[in-house]
């Protein structure tokens, strides 16, 4: 067995030998031509940032609530999806990145006629990925390395600006909105002040009863209540198109509350309507004051929204092309085709030989 094995490897020794020069000469053009192409080559520098796991605004709609469902040019937002997710989608988007272009005037500099052309090879070279610690990592590659760094910064800009824009597009709906229903409120408390005076002074003092002054507080309490989350719920489908988590959950309270108020005893007396009218107006009126002012100040929030993790700085190495791994490579596989090449053409060469002893034979 060991003179066979020996025997053998000495064949395929000699076929390799007999052929050394060829393989040489495959070796040194194929490396060569390859050396000098990866040379000529461009070099590309990746510039990288990256931001913290966004959080949802607990005190009001989030970014993510906010968008599903808005028709936004240029950006197409799943209708699942965490606030990571929306960010890198924004990102993405074609509104974003002819931004971009713009910007840095990539159409001249990539030699393209159409904006739509230069966008698909922007997106070639910029990478938005959610790492398993929640971060979003920005990469972008450029011939150039701080323009390079300088682009992956004002991806953060712009999404930062998007942003803002997109919650004080938000805040100054939520101010018109309830603005409009606090003048009507304060216009029906107005009225219905004048009726109890007149009602007053028309029949004289007419004392509640304990059992009639609870049930119009109680019943004043639920139906202010539920006059602000129909309002709640206006400003929601005022900005959303569907169904929403939150409208869902707004729709099962006052649901709720209908059926409280259904539950109250009917007093049937003129007097304890008024009452209750006026007092369901006043808080009504204190609940929407509140939400009109926090509807100003969202509104007019102009602060960053992005919590950035790391600035983009000028690359120091460049991500491509890989030179050394690119001739490395060229070498090792023209050494494996000519060895390859060596011992297949023998057999091909000796067979013929070999086919015609047999016939003779």
């Amino acid at each position: 067995m060991t003179t066979d094995r020996m025997s053998g490897l000495r064949v395929f020794w000699d076929r390799v030998s007999a052929r050394r020069l060829a393989i040489t000469w495959l070796v040194l053009i194929s490396t060569t031509l390859v050396g000098i192409v990866a040379w000529l080559l461009p070099p590309w520098y990746r510039a990288q940032a990256s931001l913290l796991p966004p959080s949802e605004d607990e005190g009001s709609v989030g970014f993510a609530t906010l968008l599903k469902g808005v028709g936004v040019p240029g950006i197409r937002v799943p209708t699942q999806a965490s606030p990571a997710d929306v960010y890198i989608a924004v990102l993405a988007s074609r509104r974003i990145n002819e931004e971009i272009v713009r910007r840095f005037e990539l159409q001249r500099l990539y030699k393209r006629h159409f904006l739509i052309d230069t966008v698909r090879e922007l997106r070639r070279h910029t990478s938005f990925i959610l790492t398993d610690a929640g971060t979003i990592q920005i990469e972008v590659e450029d011939r150039d390395p701080q323009r390079a760094a300088d682009m992956a910064n004002a991806y953060i800009q712009l999404l930062d600006r998007f942003n803002r824009e997109v919650r004080m597009t938000k805040g100054r709906r939520a101010r018109l909105f309830v603005e409009q229903r606090l003048g009507e409120t304060r216009d029906s408390l107005r009225l219905t002040e004048e009726r109890l005076a007149e009602y007053e002074s028309t029949h004289k003092a007419v004392a509640l009863t304990p059992e009639m002054s609870s049930a119009v507080e109680v019943s004043s309490r639920h139906i202010a209540d539920r006059s602000a989350l129909q309002v709640r719920l206006g400003v929601i489908r005022g900005y959303t198109r569907g169904v929403t988590d939150e409208e869902v959950q707004i729709l099962q309270q006052l649901r709720q509350l209908d059926r409280q108020l259904m539950a109250l005893p009917a007093t049937g007396l003129d007097l304890a309507r008024l009452i209750r009218d006026v007092r369901t107006l006043e808080q009504l009126y204190i609940l929407l004051l509140g939400q009109y002012e926090e509807a100003r100040i969202l509104e007019a929030r102009d602060v960053a929204t992005l919590d950035q993790l790391d600035v983009a700085t000028r690359p120091e190495r460049k991500s491509r092309p890989k030179r050394t791994l690119m001739v490395a490579s060229t070498l090792l596989f023209s050494l494996m085709a000519g060895v390859t090449y060596a011992l297949l053409l023998p057999v091909a060469v000796m067979a013929g030989p070999t086919s015609a002893r047999r016939t003779a034979e």
